[in-house]
């Protein structure tokens, strides 16, 4: 979900360097010598004295070196690292544990301040283990030394004295020596003050802005601390186990508001017209999901349930956050019944800011979003918008309970928080927007692309140990979010709704204010499974899916004259090639399958277990297998993670059924044998033949499911084709298949059309503009011209404001580029201006595309560094503007790192979107050698880079073994 921007301001480095070295050169540069005042000795009473020191000197390093306890201590010599000095070992010591913070925080903003904070923190720590060291996370702050003090509390407030201070900036450590152990059981406090910067990287403690109705500049401060910046807010023991109360004070000007994660207790004056607003104290909580806000905002409140829920934005936008003010509590008060556990605080604020990386951040009663994902405008929004909004609202608001409610211990549990989030977003949309079928589109929004993904050798298992930022900010990814979300839906199929929901009660409840790790949820499913009589061992069954990387294929053979089915498990890759790899994996698999003669396709419950022992599994005619003209399908309702491939028999059977009368089986599944059938065809495990004969009955279907399967896979095939001589005959199949369907569901909609017939018009109308359906592009131009006559009166339906500015550029010129750009300027709805921003991307005017990518990386374009990504891979997606993307990030690299960092999410983004079509041995030659020359500045990019090279692999293996026999296929096949 995070995506985080690592880059340092130089001047703020700098500053800090010379804090410190004048620090620790105080002792001599403050003693100055002149000729005619003070005193003279002589040289050899010099050498004795110099002596003395030295003697001195070395008994203190003996006598500190032998204060240490079992705690190893920690500096720059004996950090463990990896052959390629990744440091390992980024832990606090476990000596202490933090009670209570009391935490002041001062931002400086303009038209007065400079982007600076002071601050000052009190911090309660219960010794565990005798120690002489405390020890401290701290990033990009200057403390200042002096003011540091150490109490005992346990003691009448004893003094404890400081020896010195050391920091150890790779393991981003504040390090205070102490001249004598601290006592097991007793507490001690640490005081000091503190200088840090308001910076521009989108995390920490940070500034954002935004222009006003009257052209003025508007400042904020906002906090983004997920996974590991609360450290440049504050002094912190900055780890997820490591949970306390917090007391928390925001000075800010008169005419600006602030927001904490609790209500403001009191409010006091301050010197310079300034206020203090004192927050009530917080639960047991975890230092990631503290969070601030300063600034003007404006915000409207539900008071309708018991708990406060407040939506805030510039006073420009207030209009749009009405959906939010409704999907809110009503979600909040969904999930207390759920979970059967009430919302825990007094009140849950949801925030607008307009400079955020990711789509929001589930800050425990202050939860911040980017605009788009928060704001919603009826008359300029689309329902794909809607449904973003409501998606994210939901996940955060699900992690509430699940990440702050019980945290995981360590980042290695990560899916623990957003796999559940991820699911649960779709449980409660369901609630929220019922006639949406949310749970359904969990298939196409989920489950099918993080198949493809988690085919591919590059990638991790989910339950995934890492040891420092980088690792930890690199497993905010799909396998951790979707593949997470995908086998908790396996687990609530195979489990039981009521008994998931008792597990997760009982969970939650057992491990409320405090961590966990998956172990014991695993415990607490598996006793509710006793008690309901099922007996299932859920931690021998889920460590097969959350330990190993992958999912397996069924293969699914058939003896037609026995009547007898033959299943045989083994990993699915994506890349059909023979390297040494590993192939011993397999994994406890729940099977429910129907036939043609049983046709349920309403029982998920498993028939039986395939186990990760058993070689294969055959079943018979008892088990309902019918007759060799009958076909079997498995895995009903794609409820579990893995793919099916059956002999060519049965494969030809489930066509012939699809063809004569496709509505027999279910939607989801319908979308399920279109997935399976072209990604196992691309891993040369079907024949292609067969997967593309299967596409035939599209002519019939007009279901949004099934549609988005198979466009989503067409367009990979689109990528392959579309520089080869087969691309016009590849471009006439689609627009065959696409033809019944557009013209039943037509270009304008209606106001009775259902939410997935919106989205089923928006994905259709798209596809045929781009196969060239002349009405559709008539459509497109018609509208636009209509808008740039008249540009206050915006005749475009918000659906397809993306397909018709898109076409109308794309067959324009300059003049209809310079509008849509002029159009996102001026914009004030967010969900609006990400539309017109890749819609911008359709041009096939090279030198206007070579344009856009340099005006994403000036901020002061209006495009902003969190969007700049953004442009960047819709300039890829273009295939006149693929190679000009790809010449432009090697040529302006230095530029690109300057603006996003080497630590940033953004630069995997764009890597991965300039050769998601790469399939040319040179193309695969050119990545290679960018990724090797840029190695060492990739940071936690580096694993999407893997994924892509492996990516780029397949792409050149599909077109030698699986081109001529595509191509042969529209040969005999498309007119």
């Amino acid at each position: 979900m995070q995506v985080f921007n690592k880059k340092q301001p130089t001047s703020y480095m700098s500053s800090s360097r010379e804090y410190l070295d004048m620090d620790s050169s105080k002792s001599t540069s403050s003693i100055k010598f002149k000729a005619k005042k003070g005193f003279f000795i002589e040289r050899w009473v010099a050498v004795l004295l110099l002596f003395i020191v030295a003697v001195v000197a070395v008994a203190l390093l003996v006598y500190f070196t032998c204060l240490q306890s079992s705690e190893t201590y920690l500096d720059a010599s004996n950090v463990s690292t990896t052959g390629s000095n990744v440091i390992t070992d980024l832990l606090l010591p476990k000596t202490l544990t933090p009670i209570h913070y009391s935490v002041e925080l001062q931002p400086f903003l303009p038209p007065d301040g400079n982007f600076s904070f002071s601050g000052q923190m009190k911090l309660r720590l219960r010794c565990t283990d005798a120690t002489s060291h405390i020890t401290l996370h701290i990033k990009n702050i200057t403390v200042h030394e002096a003011t540091v003090r150490i109490t005992s509390a346990s003691d009448q407030g004893l003094l404890v004295d400081i020896v010195n201070f050391a920091y150890d900036t790779n393991r981003q450590f504040l390090i205070v020596n102490l001249n004598k152990q601290l006592v097991p059981k007793n507490d001690y406090n640490i005081s000091m003050k503190f200088l840090g910067l308001l910076n521009e990287d989108l995390n920490g403690f940070y500034r954002s802005s935004y222009v006003d109705e009257t052209g003025r500049t508007r400042w904020l401060a906002v906090t983004q601390f997920q996974p590991t910046d609360a450290r440049k807010a504050f002094p912190c023991m900055d780890e997820p186990a490591l949970k306390a109360t917090f007391d928390i004070t925001l000075i800010r000007a008169s005419n600006m508001t602030s927001i904490s994660n609790m209500p403001i207790h009191h409010t006091e004056d301050r010197p310079n017209n300034n206020k203090a607003d004192v927050y009530q104290t917080t639960v047991n909580m975890s230092t990631y999901l503290l969070a601030f806000v300063v600034s003007d905002y404006a915000f409207k409140a539900n008071n309708a349930t018991n708990t406060r829920f407040s939506v805030w934005a510039r006073s420009g936008a207030m209009e749009q956050v009405e959906y939010a003010l409704y999907a809110g509590p009503k979600t909040l008060d969904f999930f207390e019944t759920y979970f059967n556990i009430t919302y825990p605080l007094p009140k849950q604020d949801m925030v607008a800011v307009p400079d955020f990386n990711a789509g929001a951040m589930e800050n425990w009663g202050l939860i911040t979003y980017r605009e788009s994902a928060l704001l919603w405008d009826p008359k300029l929004s689309s329902p794909a918008s809607k449904q973003r909004v409501l998606t994210i609202i939901v996940h955060e608001l699900a992690h509430q309970w699940f990440g702050n409610l019980v945290t995981p211990k360590w980042w290695d549990d990560l899916w623990l928080n957003e796999g559940f989030a991820s699911y649960m977003e779709y449980i409660g949309s369901d609630h929220v927007e019922p006639t949406w079928k949310m749970a359904d589109q969990f298939i196409s929004q989920d489950l099918h692309n993080v198949l493809e993904l988690d085919s591919l050798e590059s990638s991790h298992p989910v339950s995934n140990p890492v040891n420092n930022p980088d690792e930890i900010n690199e497993i905010f990814d799909s396998i951790t979010y979707s593949k997470g979300a995908s086998i908790i839906r396996m687990m609530n199929m195979f489990l039981g709704e009521s008994t998931f929901r008792k597990g997760l009660t009982n969970y939650l409840n057992a491990f409320k204010y405090q961590n966990a790790e998956q172990d014991d949820l695993w415990r607490y499913f598996t006793e509710a499974s006793k008690e309901d009589g099922f007996n299932i061992d859920v931690k021998l069954v889920m460590d097969t899916w959350t330990r190993q990387t992958g999912y397996p294929v069924i293969n699914i053979s058939r003896d037609y004259d026995a009547r007898t089915v033959k299943l045989i498990q083994k990993k699915f890759f994506l890349v059909p090639i023979g390297k040494n790899v590993s192939r011993t994996e397999a994994w406890h698999i729940p099977i429910t399958y129907t036939t043609s003669v049983s046709n349920n396709f309403f029982d998920t419950r498993p028939q039986f277990w395939f186990y990760a022992n058993n070689e294969s599994i055959t079943l018979n005619e008892h088990d309902g297998i019918p007759s060799k003209d009958e076909w079997v399908l498995f895995n009903i309702k794609q409820t579990s993670y893995y793919r099916v491939n059956y002999d060519i028999e049965n494969w030809k059977l489930l066509i012939q059924q699809l063809e004569s009368n496709h509505e027999v089986i279910d939607v989801i599944n319908r979308a399920q044998l279109i997935d399976d059938a072209m990604d196992l065809a691309r891993a040369s495990q079907l024949d292609y033949n067969i997967a593309l004969n299967l596409t035939n009955y599209l002519v019939k279907e007009v279901e949004y499911l099934p549609w988005d399967s198979a466009t989503t896979n067409f367009g990979f095939i689109d990528d392959m084709l579309s520089v080869t001589a087969a691309y016009g005959k590849w471009k006439k199949l689609v627009a065959q298949r696409l033809k019944p369907i557009y013209e039943k569901i037509g270009f304008v909609g209606k106001d009775s059309d259902s939410h997935l017939e919106k989205l089923n018009r928006v994905n259709v109308v798209g596809w045929a503009c781009r196969t060239d359906n002349q009405d559709c592009l008539r459509h497109s131009s018609d509208l636009y011209k209509q808008w740039m006559d008249n540009p206050s009166d915006d005749p475009i339906p918000p659906a397809l404001k993306r397909t018709v500015v898109c076409y109308a550029i794309k067959h324009g010129d300059e003049l209809e580029w310079n509008f849509a750009f002029e159009r996102f300027q001026k914009s004030n709805v967010g969900t609006e201006k990400d539309i017109l921003l890749s819609a911008l991307s359709c041009t096939e005017k090279p030198w206007i595309l070579g344009k856009y990518l340099m005006l994403a990386l000036n901020t002061s374009s209006g495009i902003r560094k969190s969007d700049s990504s953004s442009v960047f891979s819709s300039v890829a997606s273009n295939s006149i503007g693929r190679p000009i993307a790809f010449d432009f990030l090697r040529d302006k690299w230095n530029l690109i790192k300057e603006l996003h960092g080497s630590s940033f999410f953004a630069i995997a983004k764009m890597v991965k979107a300039v050769t998601q079509s790469l399939n040319t041995r040179f193309g695969l030659k050119q990545l290679n050698d960018f990724v090797e020359m840029h190695s060492s500045a990739l940071g936690t990019a580096k694993r999407s880079l893997q994924q892509a090279i492996e990516q780029t692999e397949a792409n050149v293996i599909w077109m030698e073994n699986n081109f001529d026999i595509v191509n042969a296929w529209l040969l005999r096949n498309v007119s």
